[in-house]
């Protein structure tokens, strides 16, 4: 255990220690006898135990060696400097050790103090120093201790003993404030208070009679030396009882002085003036700080506006983290002063008149300090003992050495004693030169003393550290072995490595003059048996060590450093290896130092395995995560930093300066960044008299400026906070600032957008955009309305006060022009003239129409229109908006009624016209989208913004021939089982030059309604039709011009009907294409005869494009009432004769069949209608020849009788006995593909009934 030793530790091996008045601990053991012993312990130093019985196990036989003596060494010294007050004692501690023990003597200002005289007493058995209060005030000075003994002196510090007398109350002298402006501050800044002196300086505070404290900010403030500083005074500063407290902290008093009354006058001539520094008083101050203190700097200013205080540092950046701004920036705080603080710091005081600077000399000194001390040390005769003292300071210390209390220069000189480099060396000691030396350190700022023995005697060899020790590193460690020995001289150590050789030869090791040996970096090959041999002069001895090296552990995968945002969460990993011998070891994670531990009342942290979860991450859970893996001996670790980015913080500590006149500047702290850079701050301003709780955004700064300054608008209530703006958005704003107020002053904005116009034929009406209420710069706003009449020029203005648009002029002529302004004003004045603008009264429909209206065709659907407009403009009465070209369509050119047209029942409405409206001054206009081959006739209107005029005398004219349109209403009608008939209604581009048609037969499978059905018994056939102009043959075009028609499939009746639906047998051969003839384009049907029942076709109307080529440009589908007879499948069915026999009575009934159909198709009854027809179709002649080079001379002889026939049966579709001697008629409706959508059946029907959709898209359900 430690025996408490001063200037000597460790523990005594094997050794307790029974001390009395104290708990022994020593154990059933023999004792040795009581009295002085020295035990060794410590690097070359004693365990000396005086008056202390001693337990040894193993009795008297392992007692120490006969006791011997102790230098002097102080344990206790009195304070450098020590204040009392009248009513204390003074008392200066002193205690040392030693053997023989130790005497204590005092010295007073360097002489002898006896400890007999009245009031003094020395406290028994020890050398503290008691001064009665009484006799305090009379022994104050410099006082010193001094402890000895036969083996030396040892010497205290020098206290200083200040003793202070009763505060005395000094007569104050009242500071005269003369009254000034209630922002002036007087010429002459308020004389201090005088609080008498003291070592202990009082703590200053201002008060009022109420013991409350004088509120303080940038105006009002109280500096280092105890005054109130005004930077400008304001009539409520007036107070009668200004008070000063000095709070004197020794004596637990507070002093306080006579009320000071202020008094601060009204005045109506303010001026602003520029800062004046009123502290410090001296333009180029100095300051010398001490090293290790707190340096105060302080500059206060007056001005009008309050003037902002900054600092700065001239010859580099101020200290971080050290420097400290107080007082409202008013003085300046460097804690911990270093050397390096020396320079020149400047302050800057501004406001919106100007600046003033004042720069602060500082230089660091120091009181000594110690570099290196001297230690005290047990040495062996012959032995040569070094106390080294090194110590610094500014100014450079004076060192000086006393031996046992007496200087160095006043001993006589022994040969063996010299100085080297401030250190005393004291060469081939003999057993009599114990002593104890005093190094002591003196500058201006201060003393350093120490004591340091050196003690000679003779002792054999011992070796502390037991035998056997046990030590265990890891590779690449340093590791030391120890061999603590004792004796005097001090002996030799030697170690041995397990191979037995000497292991200072190893460039890894080396030995300590306390005899342990460090050797590193280990290696695994390193662990053995290390021995430790000690010798001196007396004796020697050894002890073994024992060395295990084992692997080191290691992070294999490290943590990888984060950047997250807020809310989210993020795993660290971490992977270690471990040498397998080493138990206990583990995985910790830590947080910037401190350990990371899951919690049950939180999941923010978790750990699982190797891996740490943080989640949900915020702002305060950023930092540096470090991974250690530790064994017993070791532990390897690994940091990764986590940043937390997001939106900035809010910003903090918002102040407003006064700069002049409704100007401000406004100062802010900036906020945290979270880790991305403050782009800009957003400044926003809530106005509290119109719009208060609402913040508008009014000023955006950069983000390495943390102040804006405003202009305010009179008569307003103004608050302001500051938001940042980083990368990930805006922050939350900051707080409010206090409220500022400013005085109503005139309108300094006119009205906009003024304009003057009528909305009735004598009247005016002006209106304007009215001034937003932060325009106003006063509780109410007017507006002063003028106007006059455009001519004669310079008029007189007629006015009017109106509170809001708009006002109405009445009485006023038509569409007259005047001159209009709107000026702002309230009850502190007007605003600014406003600028002139010029009005018209109402309008009324023009008197003017457009002449000389001219129609230019263009092509078949586009005319040009001109015109002009003549006349006086006064006729317009109003603005020209523009012009109106009304148009109606009366028909096809050459259009004529039927004869036999019987007049409506009612009339029709008149058709309404198109309109063309063209805006602006125009007079001409391009009218597109008419119809070709049409008579038109228009009219052109002029407009203003009453209405438009009348209209100009009307124009007729009519559009080319164009490329025809496509048949309309496409109809197909069964006829009988071998006849169809097709009607369409043409349409129009010109004179039609005819129509063509033509059908296909169809083999194949076809779906019809949902249903397959399959046969080889019927057909299905498709028809087309289109037409074409003269125009395009009259060019003898080849190619194919004109519109397609619909498309449409039908069916018509056979022999033997439809096949079941399960019959799988297919379709006929598909036949050749064949021409059914021309269409007549004046009809809108075409009839196809000579078609097998039961039988599908495939219709077509084709047609020539440019390049003379066929087209089919409309193809669809149809099928043959009726049924195939199905062909045996043996006999004589599938003879060729029975073939032939059938084929010619089918076709003899066929023939049979078409005869009576051309018989009754030409009965008396149609002759008319067919006449009627042809005398339609006059203008509709047949294709010429060269037009079609299929249809010839032969084809068309051959066709003639065939299209007659088509034609009579077309006229006796519209009949209703057209179809009773044929077995029924059926509507077919096909989808635009010439798929069915509906059914047909036999059923008989009028023509009316018959009659298809309009067109294939668009068709109606089938019956």
């Amino acid at each position: 255990m430690s025996l408490g030793v001063p200037g000597v530790s460790g523990d005594v091996p094997g050794v307790s220690v029974d001390v009395p008045g104290f708990p022994g601990v020593s154990g059933d053991v023999p004792r040795c006898p009581r009295g002085l012993w020295v035990v060794p312990g410590g690097p070359g130093g004693l365990w000396v135990v005086p008056g202390v019985s001693v337990d040894v196990p193993g009795g008297p036989s392992r007692c120490p060696p006969p006791p011997v003596q102790q230098p002097p060494e102080l344990t206790e010294q009195p304070p450098e400097q020590l204040v009392v007050f009248p009513s204390d004692d003074v008392t200066l501690k002193c205690a040392a050790t030693g053997e023989p023990p130790v005497e204590f003597r005092w010295t007073r200002e360097d002489r002898p103090f006896s400890g007999d005289l009245p009031g003094v007493s020395v406290s028994p058995g020890g050398g503290t120093l008691v001064i009665n209060a009484s006799v305090a005030g009379q022994l104050q000075g410099r006082f010193r201790c001094a402890a000895t003994n036969a083996l030396g002196t040892a010497l205290s510090r020098e206290s200083r003993v200040i003793a202070e007398s009763e505060t005395q109350k000094i007569p104050l002298k009242h500071p005269k404030i003369t009254p000034k402006t209630p922002q002036k501050y007087p010429k002459n800044p308020p004389q201090n208070i005088p609080l008498g002196t003291a070592a202990v300086p009082p703590k200053i505070y201002w008060l009022n009679s109420q013991i409350v404290h004088i509120a303080q900010d940038a105006r009002v403030s109280m500096g280092q030396d105890g005054f109130l500083y005004f930077a400008n005074a304001q009539v409520g500063d007036t107070s009668p009882d200004y008070i000063c407290h000095a709070h004197y902290l020794g004596p637990r008093t507070i002093i306080q002085k006579e009320p000071l009354d202020l008094r601060v006058a009204p005045s109506n001539s303010v001026q602003s003036r520029r800062p004046r520094l009123v502290v410090p008083r001296d333009p180029h101050p100095t300051h010398v700080a001490l090293r290790g203190e707190t340096l105060v700097l302080e500059c206060i200013a007056e001005g009008l506006p309050t003037p902002w205080i900054s600092w700065r540092r001239l010859n580099g950046p101020l200290p971080p983290g050290r420097a400290v701004l107080d007082n409202f920036n008013k003085t300046l705080r460097l804690r911990a002063v270093t050397e390096a603080d020396d320079g020149e710091y400047e302050c800057t005081a501004e406001n919106g008149q100007g600046s003033a600077r004042r720069s602060h000399g500082v230089t660091v000194e120091a009181a000594p300090y110690w570099v290196r001390r001297p230690r005290s040390a047990v040495f062996g005769p012959g032995e040569t003992a070094r106390l080294d003292c090194e110590v610094g300071g500014k100014p450079r210390p004076r060192i000086s050495w006393s031996l046992n209390g007496i200087p160095l220069d006043e001993l006589p000189d022994s040969g063996r004693r010299s100085l080297r480099d401030g250190a005393l060396v004291l060469s081939r000691l003999e057993p009599n030169d114990s002593l104890v030396a005093q190094c002591e350190a003196t500058n201006s700022h201060g003393r350093l003393l120490a004591n340091a023995f050196v003690y000679v005697v003779e002792l054999p060899v011992q070796i502390l550290t037991p035998d056997g020790e046990r030590y265990a590193a890891v590779e690449n460690q340093t590791v030391i072995l120890h061999c603590r020995t004792f004796g005097a001289p001090a002996p030799a150590v030697e170690w041995l490595t397990p191979t037995l050789e000497p292991a200072l030869q190893d460039d890894r090791a080396f030995g300590f003059t306390n005899g342990s040996l460090r050797l590193g970096p280990v290696l695994r090959g390193d662990s053995g048996v290390f021995t430790c041999r000690a010798h001196n002069a007396h004796s020697n001895g050894s002890v073994s060590a024992r060395l295990r090296v084992h692997a080191a552990t290691r992070i294999a995968v490290p943590p990888q450093s984060v950047t997250a945002k807020k809310g989210e969460s993020v795993t660290f990993s971490c992977g270690a290896t471990f040498d397998p011998g080493l138990e206990p070891r583990g995985l910790l994670w830590l947080r910037d130092g401190t350990p990371v531990t899951e919690s049950p009342d939180s999941d923010k942290f978790s750990v699982a395995g190797d891996s740490l979860t943080v989640a949900a991450v915020d702002y305060g859970d950023q930092g540096r995560f470090r991974c250690r893996a530790w064994t017993p001996l070791d532990a390897a670790e690994a940091e990764a930093e986590l940043r937390v980015v997001g939106r900035p913080g809010p910003v903090r500590d918002l102040q407003l300066q006064e700069l002049g006149e409704r100007r401000i500047q406004l100062s802010w702290t900036p906020g945290e960044e979270h880790n991305s850079p403050v782009e800009k701050f957003v400044v926003e301003q809530e106005e509290g008299i119109f719009s208060p709780g609402r913040f508008q955004e009014v000023l955006t700064v950069p983000g390495s400026q943390p102040k804006a300054r405003l202009v305010l608008s009179p008569y307003g209530s103004y608050r302001f906070r500051v938001l940042a703006v980083n990368g990930y958005g805006r922050g939350e704003p900051s707080a409010a600032s206090a409220a500022i107020s400013t005085d109503p002053a005139a309108p300094e904005r006119y009205p906009m957008g003024v304009k003057g116009e009528g909305n009735e034929t004598n009247n005016l009406v002006i209106t304007w955009q009215p001034l937003s209420p932060g325009d106003w710069n006063a509780p109410q706003l007017r507006y002063r309305v003028q106007w006059r009449p455009l001519e004669p020029e310079g008029g007189p203005w007629a006015e009017a006060t109106v509170e809001s648009p708009p006002f109405v002029v009445r009485d006023t002529p038509t569409f007259s022009p005047f001159k209009i302004r709107v000026q702002a004003l309230n009850d502190a004045g007007k605003g600014p003239e406003p600028p002139e603008v010029v009005g018209y009264s109402g309008e009324d429909l023009p008197l003017v129409y457009p002449e000389n209206v001219g129609v230019e065709v263009l092509n078949s659907s586009s005319v040009l229109i001109t015109w002009t407009l003549e006349g006086s403009t006064s006729r317009l009465r109003g603005h020209l908006r523009g012009y109106r070209v009304l148009y109606w369509r009366d028909g096809w050119v050459g259009e004529r009624s039927r004869r036999h047209a019987l007049p409506p029942a009612t009339p029709e409405p008149p058709p309404q016209p198109g309109v063309l409206t063209v805006p602006g001054q125009a007079s001409e206009a391009l009218l597109g989208g008419l119809q070709p081959w049409s008579r038109y006739r228009l009219s052109v209107r002029v407009f203003n913004g009453r209405g438009a005029g009348p209209p100009s005398a009307e124009i007729h004219f009519h559009t080319p021939e164009g490329v025809p349109g496509p048949p309309e209403e496409l109809r197909v009608e069964r006829l009988g089982d071998t006849a169809l008939g097709l009607e369409w209604r043409r349409g129009f581009g010109g004179i039609l030059g005819g129509f063509l048609g033509g059908f296909g037969r169809l083999k194949g499978f076809q779906k019809f309604l949902g249903k397959s059905l399959v046969g080889s018994q019927r057909g299905f056939g498709v028809i087309s039709a289109h037409f074409r102009t003269k125009s395009c043959w009259g060019k003898k075009k080849r190619g194919f011009c004109g519109g397609f028609g619909g498309i449409l499939g039908f069916f018509w009746g056979g022999f033997g009907g439809l096949p079941a639906p399960h019959d799988p047998s297919p379709f006929a051969a598909e036949e050749p294409w064949r021409s059914s003839g021309r269409a007549n384009s004046s009809l809108g049907r075409y009839r196809l005869g000579d078609l097998r029942p039961g039988t599908s076709y495939r219709v077509q109307f084709v047609g020539r494009n440019h390049s003379g080529e066929r087209v089919a440009f409309w193809e669809s589908e149809v099928q043959t009432n009726g049924t195939m007879l199905p062909r045996p499948a043996g006999g004589f069915a599938t003879e060729g004769w029975f073939i032939g026999f059938v084929s010619a009575a089918v076709l003899l009934l066929l023939l049979l069949l078409i005869l009576c159909f051309i018989k009754r198709s030409k009965g008396g009854k149609y002759s008319v209608k067919d006449k009627e027809d042809t005398q339609v179709d006059s203008e509709a002649r047949p294709m010429k020849d060269e037009t079609f080079g299929e249809y010839r001379d032969g084809e068309e002889k051959a066709s003639g009788s065939s299209g007659r026939s088509l034609g009579a049966a077309g006229a006796a579709l519209g009949s209703d006995d057209s179809l009773a001697g044929y077995g029924g008629s059926a509507d077919v409706q096909f989808n635009e593909d010439g798929s069915f959508i509906g059914q047909y059946s036999g059923t008989r029907g009028t023509a009316a009934g018959s009659s298809g959709p309009a067109s294939p898209s668009a068709a109606a359900p089938l019956d």
